[in-house]
């Protein structure tokens, strides 16, 4: 919602009759250049606030309000102010007054529910802006915030249905298509989720959110050549997106591509080594070529950063038994089971395969 400004009343200033006297006239002038002391600190206020300057405009709000206690604009922008510092329980403070003072006033409903969004108060969120929606039915984006909450709530179908009131409103709203397609990719509609991010980025080619998005719903489908060209995109425009070189190279992963999947994920652990991750996904990719050395280097690495990874011990014992390291590798399977007892069922049958049972001779 666009900032407040103050309302000026348009005052007619009649002529003065011919015989009226120079010293009359001076007299007047004085009364026409008369400004409410509040209006220009609200004024002063919002020049301010435009300027990112909310502290300093906070107090010429202050005054704004002390000069007239009913002045709506005022609490309206002091409210504002505050939440563009953050603070959001001193802005529902001033949106409440707004409305105490102007019951109908559906910007103010709106805003407070921003607030109350931002404290993670969503059930009152949700009946500020069934308030707002009531007194301002045509605003698209109080449908989509309300939508939020819903998805915030797992309310799906009343997200998508405040998605769809909001496209009706506004059919040239990114917005509005890519959080329902982020509602359709939740309930398990992935065609339809890929549809409204296509349209969400049709409106606005910069939404880099809808193109990650559409990535991995393509991933999810099956359709990895999709997914890749849409995280090479992503990475064209933010080329630190370690997560996007890291769902890159699951997807190479997938199609066998192994040195490309290789370097995708040594680019995530160079932009960040604690991501455990991309190096175990990396050993893997390692043990897949037979590269063994660095597929032990990768798993000993993950369980350093996370000493109780049993896949990773698993994994690594699997390498050593390739390595001929039968003594490291019942090391690793053992403490593998100890924490991850389950893991047996999975790990035998590729233990068999390294290592088959010997045949036991007849007596």
């Amino acid at each position: 919602m666009a900032i407040k400004n103050a309302c000026f009343d348009n005052r007619m200033m009649l002529l003065a009759p011919l015989a009226i006297s120079l010293t009359f006239i001076l007299l007047l002038l004085p009364a026409l250049a008369w400004s409410d002391p509040a209006e220009d600190a609200l004024n002063e206020g919002l020049s301010l606030h435009d300027a990112g300057k909310f502290k300093e405009a906070i107090v010429q709000y202050d005054r704004a309000v002390r000069l007239n206690p009913r002045f709506v604009d005022a609490y309206y922008n002091r409210g504002n102010a505050y939440y563009d510092l953050g603070q959001y329980d001193r802005a529902i403070k001033e949106y409440s007054e707004v409305i105490r003072l102007s019951p109908k006033d559906g910007e103010a409903y709106y805003n407070r529910g921003n607030a109350y969004r931002r404290l993670g108060q969503h059930e009152r969120a949700l009946r500020d802006y069934t308030a707002a929606i009531r007194l301002v039915p045509d605003d698209a984006e109080v449908y989509v915030n309300r939508g939020a909450v819903y998805y915030t709530l797992k309310s799906y179908e009343s997200a998508l249905a405040d998605y769809d009131a909001a496209i009706r409103i506004n059919a040239k709203d990114p917005d509005a298509y890519y959080n329902r397609a982020n509602t359709y990719s939740k309930i398990g509609k992935k065609e339809q989720a890929i549809e409204d991010y296509s349209k969400a980025l049709s409106l606005n080619p910069e939404l880099a959110e809808a193109r990650y998005n559409r990535a991995i719903t393509y991933a999810e489908l099956g359709q990895f050549e999709k997914a890749i060209d849409d995280y090479s995109q992503v990475l064209r425009a933010n080329p630190k997106s370690a997560v996007a070189y890291y769902n890159r190279g699951l997807a190479h992963f997938r199609l066998g591509r192994n040195e490309e999947a290789i370097d995708d994920y040594t680019q995530a652990i160079r932009l960040n080594p604690k991501d455990t991750e991309a190096i175990y996904n990396r050993g893997l990719v390692y043990a897949r070529t037979g590269d063994y050395e660095r597929a032990a280097r990768d798993y000993t690495e993950v369980i350093i950063l996370n000493p109780r990874n049993a896949e990773a011990y698993g994994q690594r014992g699997l390498i050593r038994l390739h390595q001929g390291k039968d003594a490291e590798a019942d090391g690793d399977f053992k403490k593998a089971y100890q924490l991850d007892n389950n893991l047996k069922k999975k790990l035998q049958p590729l233990i068999e395969e390294v290592r088959p049972n010997p045949v036991k001779p007849k007596s």
